[in-house]
């Protein structure tokens, strides 16, 4: 990519921790999921460490923490954990490093809330109202019907009861750690008030799952809310980003390999969706289509049945962006299916 560049090819295979900066430390855990890895990042901090995201709660995960804390850092003491996002494989081991280090954890508002809540889905089939936003956004009947019979998704599996008492970060707050200066911004959109953190002093930023090279981060609406506008947030919280000179700050994301280019990558995803939003606009322009219709021009690959539910989410998220701004407009067929033309 142009004016993306890599300082590290790869994350060494005879490595479980990786020195970046002085006292910046890349963690990348393997997950058994289908996303096959995410990155966690721990910062020396005074008289001790500072941890940025966790994991899933998982046994190999478990594992895989007990060993570095042991063997690369001896057991120092784990001052905070933040969180930066209310997503499995960045909270799932939240209310373990709770219980077994006493640690201070430190999230946004919305990701603790919704995390909190989401631990209390324990569904054994399939909601209504999942089949509902399904069935409304086109699935086919058979794929539908498939789907209904698979073990449904169910947050608490994978992390750990989240902790009753944490400390909440703002926007534009600022947090010492290690005697530097990291300031705070929230983004919405990949998930709500998903916290990034940055460092001018060492030009350090860490930029969760907001900004990743390669991919852009999953934006779907949910059953929760079927008419939320995702993208939309997305977007401006992606402007808003921009406004953050770039100090040819080393970027690290929550997935995938540390990169320099902020603000070009930051430009790319937004080219990106406006692209996605552009080629929609052109295929719904003479016949009326469902979320489930659009995926050819949307993701221009065929989606695997692992990624269908995400992707459905995706493809609702990008309609309704134009739905909202009046681009298009929504109708809705005898099956009850929403269909979207211009």
């Amino acid at each position: 990519m142009k004016n993306i560049k890599f300082p590290f090819e790869i994350f060494p295979n005879d490595k479980k921790v990786l020195k970046i900066k002085e006292g910046i430390y890349w963690v990348k855990i393997l997950l058994p999921s289908m996303i096959s890895h995410v990155n966690v990042y721990i910062l020396d901090d005074t008289d001790g460490i500072t941890i940025i995201d966790t994991g899933l709660f998982c046994d190999s995960c478990i594992d895989h923490w007990r060993n570095i804390l042991r063997n690369d850092f001896k057991n120092k003491t784990i001052n905070r954990v933040i969180v930066t996002h209310h997503h499995p494989d960045h909270m799932g081991l939240m209310g373990w490093f709770k219980e077994n280090f006493n640690t201070e954890i430190l999230t946004s508002r919305s990701s603790w809330l919704t995390g909190r809540m989401l631990t209390l889905d324990n569904k054994k089939v399939v909601s209504e109202e999942d089949k509902n936003f399904w069935s409304y956004a086109g699935m086919p009947s058979a794929l539908l019907e498939k789907k209904c019979l698979e073990k449904p998704f169910n947050f608490g599996d994978f992390v750990t009861k989240i902790p009753l008492g944490y400390r909440r970060v703002i926007e534009d707050e600022v947090l010492i750690i290690g005697n530097k200066k990291w300031f705070v911004k929230l983004t919405d959109g990949h998930a709500p008030e998903q916290l990034i953190l940055y460092c001018p002093e060492i030009k350090i930023f860490i930029s969760a799952d907001q900004i990743l090279p390669g991919i852009s981060p999953n934006i779907s609406v949910y059953p929760t809310e079927p008419n939320a506008d995702p993208l939309g947030d997305y977007l401006e919280s992606c402007k808003k980003l921009l406004q953050i000179k770039d100090l040819d700050y080393l970027v690290l994301p929550g997935h995938n390999l540390p990169f320099h280019g902020l603000n070009c990558r930051i430009k790319q995803l937004i080219y990106h969706h406006e692209s996605a939003l552009k080629r929609i606009e052109e295929f719904i322009n003479q016949n009326p289509k469902s979320a489930y219709d659009i995926f050819p021009v949307l993701f221009k690959r065929k989606i695997k049945n692992s990624e269908m539910i995400l992707a459905l989410g995706e493809a609702v998220a990008h309609l309704n962006y134009l739905l909202k701004y009046g681009i298009i407009k929504k109708v809705i067929d005898k099956k009850g299916v929403n269909l979207f033309v211009k």
